[in-house]
């Protein structure tokens, strides 16, 4: 064996150890590690079998690294007026607990860029004027106009802090729209990087 090779077979080795031990490595990732070290194995004159090592990787816990929410509007038809914040009451996705439907406050867990979407259907003809919320700024605007059961859908990068608030606000206090429901409605974010 060459120096050169005794050096690769090192690297690999310390790399699915180190993944190993930190959790770090994907089902996939250590499949490879092991196909890896078992050919290495063979070509050192080793067993024709994969090497006993496991991966004690957990990829389910690695999805709490991956904040994401997903809700609906449950109720039939919603009274938007004021300043009213839309709390999407129908959780279906809330990886970390980070969107909280009494609220309607997603917060995020800690920095970096999410991706952050909202559809907003019209009950019949209303219009709805609404906005989402970076804290207390605006930071886009959103509209339906007035025809038969439209909708509007908004879908944003946003670079947030930790703790930063991201919601949907109506936009306009003076008037009263109806906002429709029944799983028509939805916002939802989760973290890209």
């Amino acid at each position: 064996m060459n120096i050169l090779s005794f050096c690769s077979i090192i690297s690999i080795l310390a790399l699915t150890d180190v993944l190993a031990e930190k959790n770090k490595c994907s089902e996939a990732e250590s499949d490879l590690m092991k196909y890896i070290k078992w050919q290495m194995e063979i070509s050192n004159g080793g067993r024709n079998r994969p090497s006993p090592h496991k991966c004690q990787c957990k990829p389910k816990d690695m999805l709490k690294d991956r904040p994401a929410f997903f809700a609906f509007e449950k109720t039939n038809s919603v009274i938007f007026t004021g300043n009213d914040i839309l709390k999407f009451d129908d959780v279906r996705t809330n990886i970390g607990n980070h969107y909280n439907p009494t609220t309607g406050h997603f917060t995020a867990p800690k920095q970096g860029l999410y991706e952050i979407s909202c559809l907003l259907m019209a009950l019949g003809s209303s219009r709805i004027t609404f906005q989402i919320n970076k804290n207390q700024a605006i930071f886009a605007n959103g509209f339906t106009p007035g025809r038969e059961w439209n909708s509007n859908t908004i879908s944003l990068l946003m670079e947030l802090k930790k703790g930063d608030k991201v919601y949907v606000k109506h936009r306009l206090p003076n008037r009263k729209e109806n906002v429709q429901g029944s799983q028509h409605s939805f916002f939802s974010g989760r973290l890209l990087q």
